[in-house]
């Protein structure tokens, strides 16, 4: 089982209405959507602010690309909050056909998608409703002999680079610890929000988060099988790729470019032994 994944996309509809920045977005977000989306995979993931400001448009562009891969990619996204900056929830799920939280019951693992955005542009921070926590604590009793993949946008406070500072995280009120530790078995939590990549441990459980492809050109690639689950990044070396990207974030509202994206060399990759036991290997041992 393959798991293509993606965060932080942030596609723009609105930047700066220069002929270079509108071209560099263009062949940036072509390049690195048809790259992601070519990957062969049994579910293509999205974990958050796939728009930059959650105009319709914005929202149109990314699924109208999705659309023309047929029915070869199954895309799944879950809401972020720079997804709820212009249209409430209801409205981009409607237009959109996704769920705004669900489960998903394969052979080699549980995949358990997560709604933990707001809808307000003034805080940033992450929740989740009461209906979504009891939901979530029957959906991790599900199956504890198999692996559990849980994706959402916020990391939880403490947890991942940057989760301790102020709205950079699943706010601190929502014990999802908790849920999550009546699982079992292996389990893993994948996020984005903060724009760089971390991997941390903690308590059996695997927190991978993943960096904005305009800071960093990449997605992460997870795999299941014989027992194991590897996550690896995805690179896009191509310099152009990289001009284009920094071209783009400079030149749009609501973005800061985050510098030190890539994180630590122990950020890069994971290799989980379901049944073994566990270890983490960094890209430079593959």
């Amino acid at each position: 089982m393959k798991i293509a994944l993606i965060g932080d996309l942030h596609y723009p509809s609105v930047v700066i209405n220069r002929p270079e920045v509108l071209k560099a977005r263009d062949a940036f977000f072509e390049h690195l959507l048809t790259a992601f989306l070519q990957t062969e995979a049994d579910f293509h993931i999205s974990i958050g602010d796939l728009t930059n400001v959650g105009e319709l448009s914005e929202f149109a562009y990314v699924f109208n690309k999705v659309q023309s891969c047929g029915e070869r990619v199954r895309f799944i996204h879950v809401m972020g909050n720079h997804d709820t900056y212009t249209n409430a929830k209801a409205e981009v799920l409607a237009a959109t056909g996704q769920e705004p939280y669900g489960l998903i019951e394969a052979d080699e693992a549980n995949l358990i998608l997560l709604d933990t955005a707001r809808e307000t542009v003034t805080d940033w921070s992450g929740f989740m409703e009461d209906e979504q926590l009891a939901w979530l604590e029957n959906a991790v009793r599900q199956h504890p002999d198999k692996p559990l993949l849980v994706f959402a946008h916020h990391p939880i406070y403490g947890t991942t680079a940057r989760s301790q500072e102020t709205m950079m995280s699943l706010h601190e009120s929502v014990d999802l610890r908790s849920i999550l530790n009546q699982h079992n078995g292996t389990g893993l939590y994948f996020n984005g929000h903060n724009h760089i990549n971390s991997i941390v441990e903690e308590a059996g459980w695997y927190y991978v988060q993943t960096a904005a492809p305009l800071d960093m050109p990449a997605f992460r690639l997870i795999t299941i099988q014989n027992g194991q689950v590897d996550v690896e990044l995805v690179q896009l070396e191509d310099e152009k790729v990289k001009e284009w990207a920094d071209i783009v974030s400079r030149h749009m509202p609501f973005y800061e470019p985050y510098a030190p994206a890539a994180g630590d060399e122990f950020s890069l990759s994971l290799s989980v032994r379901t049944k073994q036991g566990y270890s983490i290997v960094d890209e430079a041992s593959r």
